[in-house]
């Protein structure tokens, strides 16, 4: 009986080892995906700036070094744009909303909540005196 109980809690023991190394295997292995996509975002993100100081050298290059030229200005507005359109395309930003706006929408869904919780007090009461008639009735 003894060896019995000395070979359960042998398994128990290796197992429960096991286990916890697995679970640290699986953490570890997200660990690395996640290390790796970050490294893979970053190397997409020094390249895009990379290409963007070669495009306004560019036109640093063609247009001259005014700050005062309205060409030179517009070619760099133009490409500043353009960049923030890629780059909202790239990450899929939501149209941002602003911070009154939110408000406004919450202070709505609170009302739109309360009315409705009143009005389900308001049935319950109904449907209370209607059941305390018909028991009255009995």
């Amino acid at each position: 009986m003894d060896q019995i109980e000395l070979h359960k809690q042998t398994r128990e023991m290796v197992y429960s080892t096991l286990a916890n190394k697995a679970l640290l295997a699986h953490k570890l292995q997200n660990s690395l995906n996640n290390t790796s996509a970050q490294l893979e975002l970053e190397k997409v993100s020094s390249l895009a700036k990379d290409n963007r100081i070669k495009s306004l050298e560019e036109i640093i290059i063609e247009l001259g070094h005014d700050p005062k030229d309205p060409k030179g200005i517009k070619a760099l507005t133009k490409k500043k744009e353009e960049d923030i359109v890629a780059l909202r395309k790239q990450l899929k930003l939501p149209i941002t909303m602003h911070l009154q706006t939110i408000e406004i929408v919450e202070h709505k869904s609170q009302e739109d909540s309360m009315d409705l919780l009143i009005k389900m007090n308001e049935r319950l009461a109904e449907m209370e005196k209607a059941l305390e008639k018909s028991l009255q009735g009995k």
